[in-house]
């Protein structure tokens, strides 16, 4: 278990110090996949004390002058606390969501399908391009007692600051498996027993609610916000599914298609209450 002592503040004179590189410049960085970097930053009082009480190794705090230090708890020894002026913290981070708190960590490699526990239900997340769905999407999962993401390398990076800032740290909890080749993955689980359902709007989808629901663990693969999933992608899982909608009538105006965050959210309430 890792030691935990009381918090030693450093103030920050200059936001050129190199002590604060890992800070500088967030809103202009990458929002794309990142599986390579070194570490990720979190904003806000809140996700910051979840970072703190997850497994992931804890690098520097940032904390804005005249803040109330106690509500980081004990850190993990030896973890600099750096104290900037309001200021500064909008000059470090190029934006002020940061609610006086940044914090930032070691990544940890993504595991693999070789990685792949029998959970009950599972999402997978295929050329999912906005951080903002994909956020809300896990933290539906997580809501939903879903612990187990899979993810394609052309997703965004789920480690970003919007994706984590709109899942209020759910990211922080989940395992995350990498997809590296989705349809070749899907059909090796399916080797082992594992039934994916492939969210998709086709005619020939058969609604959620005709799905039986067994012993076999689930993955829902959801897709694109655009285009959806890949044929190849729909051809390899188990099963195509969608959400049943009502058709227009009257003065009633058609709605052929949801979000793809209030899809999964749909999708996985009716996959998990079964379980």
């Amino acid at each position: 278990m890792t030691d935990r002592g009381p918090i030693e503040c450093v103030t920050i004179d200059s936001i050129d110090d190199p002590r604060l590189s890992g800070f500088r410049n967030l809103r202009h960085r990458p929002t794309g996949r990142v599986i390579d970097s070194s570490h990720f930053v979190v904003e806000g009082q809140l996700i910051t004390q979840r970072l703190i009480a997850s497994d992931f190794p804890l690098r520097a705090v940032v904390v804005e002058d005249g803040r109330d230090l106690s509500v980081l708890g004990g850190l993990p020894a030896p973890t600099p606390v750096f104290v900037l002026s309001r200021d500064q913290m909008r000059q470090l981070s190029g934006f002020d969501f940061h609610r006086g708190f940044l914090a930032s960590a070691d990544r940890k490699p993504l595991g693999t399908i070789a990685d792949f526990r029998d959970d009950p239900v599972s999402l997978a997340l295929i050329h999912t391009t906005d951080m903002e769905n994909l956020g809300s999407m896990v933290r539906t999962a997580a809501a939903l007692g879903i612990r187990q993401i899979l993810i394609d390398l052309r997703s965004v990076d789920p480690f970003s600051r919007r994706a984590m800032r709109v899942s209020m740290g759910a990211v922080l909890g989940m395992r995350w498996l990498a997809l590296k080749q989705p349809a070749d993955d899907l059909r090796a689980l399916a080797s082992h027993g594992v039934v994916s359902l492939a969210s998709t709007l086709a005619s020939d989808a058969v609604s959620i609610d005709q799905v039986t629901r067994n012993a076999d663990p689930m993955v829902l693969v959801m897709g694109n916000e655009a285009q959806g999933l890949p044929t190849e992608v729909q051809r390899a899982a188990t099963h195509r599914v969608t959400i049943p909608m009502a058709t227009a009538s009257g003065c009633g105006q058609l709605v052929d298609s949801l979000n793809v965050s209030v899809a999964a959210a749909i999708l996985l309430y009716e996959l998990t209450r079964r379980v």
